[in-house]
């Protein structure tokens, strides 16, 4: 009965055996020369008794394998030992059924190959990767997923209904690249195996292709691999990328163009404001009437000045983004400077009841930097440091040089940041959400500035700070920007 279920052995190349669940033999059928290579293969012999030692585990493994997939199947080489006590090579085709495992044994090299060179084919014409061999001027291979990447069903209806030319089917604008890389390739010459080409869809449209390319034998003459992936889509969302950047940088550079442009037409009228505002509240040419109106110029005067101070932080961004502030370098003494920002917002320290100290070393070096630029910089972050710091608390200043630079930190028993509030102060127009902070109006632009200009000395800042306990700001300049010790 179950000897029935054997497919019949083919011209005696294979010897089919019948396997129970414990991989013995249940019966057997081979003839000619395959009748002698199963003559060991009697009922109740296990199949792995005759395999060379170090393949049973493999063998085993597979035959369950089988048994688990019954819809499968696999080819497997296996070593056996021969009378003479030499090994032979043996492929084991496995496929699972209902009393355990099919088994073809086959000894025969060739089989295998064309059992190989079938499935490579299946493979091949199945795959829906474009894959197409070519010499010059001769298709010789083309599967039908090249086909359909070009909006045919298959290759023969390709071949059929559109009679163009190889190359025709090239994107103009690739054509003579293409050309030349196959012609150099079959020439036996180096030719990129990698790269991206166009070819026309049959509606006329633009198919990217992502290549891979060999130099292959096919009837015993060079010719051209080709495997084509298509990456139309990727490319059309990287095209839109792009155009959305260039409209994004175009945007951005006209606006700090505008406003680079602006200067002189925003500070030209507040420049008025604040000088008929001085000499009103001044009463430089007599009694302005009633006190009232005094009072009132003293608000225009201190709103346009606040006014000012807004426009030239906007001004001095603009500037940055647009690459139009220049350094004009000078070696500035630091200590001088440190010490002249301190006096002048010493007041407002004093207003807000906060203790500012300098500590800077003697013989500190100069510093080759833009002086109105450095000072831009300090003022920054000593004001930034008082206007967040509540009453009773200390700012100090310090500065200090080695060998890896110059570095001045100013640092505050202030509110302090989380690392979220950091990444906001330093983003344009950042504003920190805090009780403290809504009390001071301010554009958010002080460290995004400060930062720009440090990175246009070729340096940079680091923030140290948590939440109620203060932040330190230091800003980094490289030994290139230390001039020579102060004698």
């Amino acid at each position: 009965m179950v000897e029935t279920e054997i497919q019949a052995a083919d011209e005696g190349r294979h010897a089919d055996v019948v396997l129970d669940g414990d991989g013995a033999v249940i019966a057997v059928r081979a003839t000619g020369e395959a009748a002698r290579m199963a003559r060991r293969l009697t009922p109740g012999v296990k199949l792995a008794d005759l395999v060379h030692a170090p393949d049973r585990e493999f063998l085993n493994a597979a035959l369950r394998w089988a048994q688990a997939n019954p819809d499968e199947e696999a080819t497997l080489k296996i070593r056996v030992l021969r009378s003479s006590g030499k090994l032979a090579n043996l492929f084991a085709t496995l496929k699972g059924a209902e009393c355990g495992v099919h088994a073809r044994l086959a000894a025969d090299d060739a089989e295998l190959a064309r059992r190989a060179e079938r499935q490579m084919r299946r493979v091949v014409e199945g795959s829906r990767q474009g894959i197409i061999v070519r010499s010059n001027d001769e298709l010789l291979f083309m599967n039908d997923g090249f086909a359909q990447m070009l909006g045919y069903a298959d290759a023969r209806e390709l071949t059929r209904l559109d009679p163009s030319t190889l190359n025709d089917r090239i994107h103009p604008d690739d054509r003579a690249m293409v050309v030349k890389r196959i012609t150099d390739r079959m020439a036996g010459k180096p030719v990129p195996p990698h790269y991206d080409l166009r070819l026309v869809h049959r509606d006329g449209s633009t198919v990217w292709c992502d290549t891979q390319a060999a130099l292959v034998q096919w009837d015993g003459k060079p010719a051209s691999l080709s495997w084509l992936t298509d990456i139309t889509a990727r490319k059309s969302a990287e095209q839109e990328l792009v155009k959305s950047k260039e409209a994004a940088e175009f945007a951005n550079r006209a606006k700090t163009e505008f406003l680079a442009n602006m200067s002189h037409e925003l500070r030209t009228p507040l420049n008025a404001i604040l000088g008929f505002s001085e000499v009103i509240k001044e009463e430089m040419f007599g009694p302005a009437g009633a006190p009232r109106y005094v009072e009132y110029a003293r608000d225009i005067h201190a709103s346009g000045e606040h006014l000012l101070d807004l426009i030239n932080d906007v001004l001095d961004l603009a500037k940055l983004e647009a690459g139009k502030l220049d350094l004009n370098e000078a070696e500035i003494a630091v200590e001088e400077l440190l010490a002249k920002c301190a006096n002048l917002l010493r007041k407002r320290a004093e207003d807000g009841r906060v203790t500012l100290t300098l500590e800077a070393p003697d013989g500190l070096p100069a510093l080759k930097a833009d002086g109105r630029a450095l000072k831009q910089i300090l003022l920054n972050l000593i004001s930034n440091a008082i206007k967040f710091t509540p009453e009773g608390g200390r700012v100090s200043v310090f500065a200090s040089c080695d060998a890896g630079g110059m570095a001045i930190a100013v640092r505050d028993t202030g509110i302090g940041m989380s690392e979220r509030d950091i990444a906001v102060a330093l983003s344009p127009f950042g504003q920190i959400d805090s009780e403290l902070a809504r009390k001071h109006e301010g554009t958010g632009l002080g460290l995004p500035i400060t930062r720009s200009l440090v990175r246009l000395h070729g340096g940079d800042i680091a923030i140290d700070s948590a939440p109620g306990k203060g932040t330190t700001v230091t800003a980094f300049f490289p030994p290139a920007r230390v001039a020579a010790r102060a004698a």
